[in-house]
């Protein structure tokens, strides 16, 4: 895991949507599905369910986002 693999992953937290965290990252969405994908493999976890309006954090993810934010 790398710092913008983290970052990416609070942004998407945070707006709910990968093109959203996107724009705000002025990356494309992509990348931001790229290193998500890259995240939740290298920590063997799912981190959000893909809806056909955005995402929400799973239980996993929620964990994961509040360690985060603790550091």
């Amino acid at each position: 895991m790398d710092i913008n693999q983290l970052q990416t992953f609070l942004r998407v937290s945070e707006y709910g949507s990968f093109t959203k965290a996107a724009e705000q990252s002025f990356i494309s969405g992509t990348a931001v599905m790229k290193q998500i994908n890259r995240l939740e493999t290298e920590l063997n976890l799912k981190l959000f369910n893909r809806t056909a309006t955005g995402v929400q954090l799973t239980p996993q993810g929620k964990t994961f986002q509040l360690t985060s934010t603790n550091c």
